[in-house]
């Protein structure tokens, strides 16, 4: 058995149950045909670059599933015959390359500052005070503040 992974999309103008019918079907077809499925991940309404069939948006729906090699033909087949589905795409999946576990959201990581990542020159702001400076500017604001009030 080999691993795949299918993602579709099916038109925006169904219904919510109409919209899960058609994805418990391939579910179900996943099933019937001795295959097993690993993971589902509805990824909702989303607005596609262009416009399939005059939609500008449509539901896209993921899953990995483990079946014989033969059974992708057949998917195709289901695929192409379903008038709700606009489009889809079959990938076979190599285990040893790709992990199927979710990955971590690292978006946050990816514009915190590297530490080190430059000094600044002199003259610059952010110029690092000496510990006697700082000491002498904190106490110069306390009295600034105390004068203020």
């Amino acid at each position: 058995m080999n691993t795949y992974e299918t993602v579709f999309i099916v038109r925006p103008d169904l219904q919510q149950d109409e919209i899960e019918k058609e994805l418990e079907f391939f579910k179900g077809n996943i099933e019937q045909n001795g295959g097993k499925i690993i993971k589902v991940e509805p990824w909702g309404r989303v607005t596609m670059a262009y416009a399939i069939e005059n939609y500008a948006e449509g539901y896209y729906f993921l899953i990995q599933f483990e079946a014989d090699i033969n059974y992708p033909d057949e998917l195709t087949k289901r695929f192409r015959y379903n008038e709700n589905v606009l489009r889809f795409v079959i990938v076979a999946i190599d285990e040893k390359k790709f992990k199927l576990n979710p990955k971590k959201d690292t978006g946050a990581k990816r514009y915190v500052k590297k530490p080190g990542a430059r000094k600044p020159r002199e003259g610059e702001e952010g110029e690092e005070i000496a510990p006697a400076e700082a000491e002498e500017s904190e106490e110069a604001t306390t009295t600034e503040d105390s004068a203020a009030e």
